[in-house]
C-alpha cells in the first residue's frame, strides 16, 4: 500500500478593502485606479506566494530537511499544481516517505529530551530557591517592624493614612514595584495607576490589599505559595520569594 505526503500549509485572513465607485466623467481616473488594483492584485499574489514558500521552509526545517535541492523541490512544486503525476516510482516514493518520517521522528525526540532537561533543570532550580526564599523569612520575621500573618505573609507598614480598607471582592487602584531579594525589579506599574480585582491576582496581594487603607504604603514579603509557587512566570523563576513595594489610592 502507498503512503503520500501530506502537507499543511498555514492559512491567513485577508482583509479586502471596499472597491472604488467612479462616476461617468471619471474614466481616465478609473483606468488608472484598475491599473493600480491589478498592479495590487499581482503584487498581493508574489507577497502570497512568497508566504507559502518561506511557511514551507520552516516546516522543511522543523522537519529535521533543512538543506533540499530546489530544483527538484520547484519541479515537485509545479507537477502538484499541474495535477501532473508524481514523478517517483512507488518503491522510491515509499523510500522517501520512510525518511521523512524519520527525520521527524528524530527530531521530535530530541525536542522532548531538550524538554526534559529544562524541566529537570527548572525542578531543581526551584528547589533551591525554595530553601533561599524560607532562609530569608526566617530571617526576616526578626527584623523590627515586620509583621506576620497566619498564612505567612509578611508585611512592613511605611505609610498608614488610616483610610478605607478594601473587601476580597472590591477592585483597586494601585502603583507597585515587584523586586525580587536582591533588589532586581522584575515588574513595576511607573507612574500609572493599575487598576484590578483583589479577585484577580495572587494570594499574596488579595491578602495583603485587605490590610491596607486608601493612601498607605506597605511592602509585602511573598512565600512562593502566596505568589507564583513552583511554576516559572515571565522573568520570575520557579519558587522565588517576591518583595512588592505597593501603593493603595483608591477602592473602585
Amino acid at each position: 500500500m502507498l503512503k503520500y505526503l501530506n502537507f499543511n500549509v498555514l492559512l491567513i485572513l485577508l482583509v479586502v478593502s471596499p472597491g472604488l465607485a467612479f462616476g461617468a466623467t471619471e474614466v481616465a481616473a478609473a483606468d488608472a485606479a484598475a491599473a493600480d488594483a491589478a498592479a495590487a492584485e499581482d503584487t498581493l499574489e508574489q507577497d502570497m506566494s512568497y508566504f507559502y514558500g518561506f511557511s514551507f521552509g520552516n516546516m522543511l526545517k522543523d522537519g529535521g530537511t533543512p538543506i533540499i535541492d530546489i530544483e527538484s523541490l520547484l519541479k515537485g512544486l509545479n507537477d502538484s499544481l499541474a495535477d501532473n503525476p508524481p514523478a517517483l516510482a512507488d518503491e522510491r516514493r515509499e523510500r522517501v516517505y520512510d525518511e521523512v518520517r524519520a527525520r521527524q521522528v528524530s527530531i521530535q525526540e530530541t525536542k522532548k529530551a531538550a524538554l526534559a532537561e529544562q524541566e529537570k533543570a527548572a525542578l531543581a532550580q526551584g528547589e533551591i530557591n525554595l530553601a533561599k526564599a524560607e532562609a530569608f523569612l526566617a530571617e526576616n520575621a526578626t527584623r523590627e517592624g515586620v509583621q506576620i500573618t497566619p498564612s505567612g505573609l509578611q508585611y512592613e507598614v511605611q505609610v498608614n493614612a488610616g483610610g478605607k480598607r478594601p473587601s476580597a471582592t472590591s477592585r483597586v487602584a494601585v502603583t507597585y514595584r515587584g523586586s525580587f531579594t536582591d533588589g532586581s525589579v522584575f515588574d513595576q506599574s511607573g507612574d500609572e495607576p493599575v487598576e484590578f480585582g483583589l479577585q484577580q491576582v495572587i494570594a499574596g496581594w488579595t491578602e495583603g490589599l485587605q490590610l491596607m487603607g486608601i493612601g498607605d504604603k506597605f511592602r509585602f514579603y511573598l512565600h512562593p505559595e502566596l505568589a507564583y509557587g513552583a511554576g516559572s512566570v515571565g522573568g520570575v523563576p520557579p519558587n522565588s520569594l517576591l518583595v512588592f513595594d505597593v501603593e493603595l489610592l483608591d477602592i473602585k
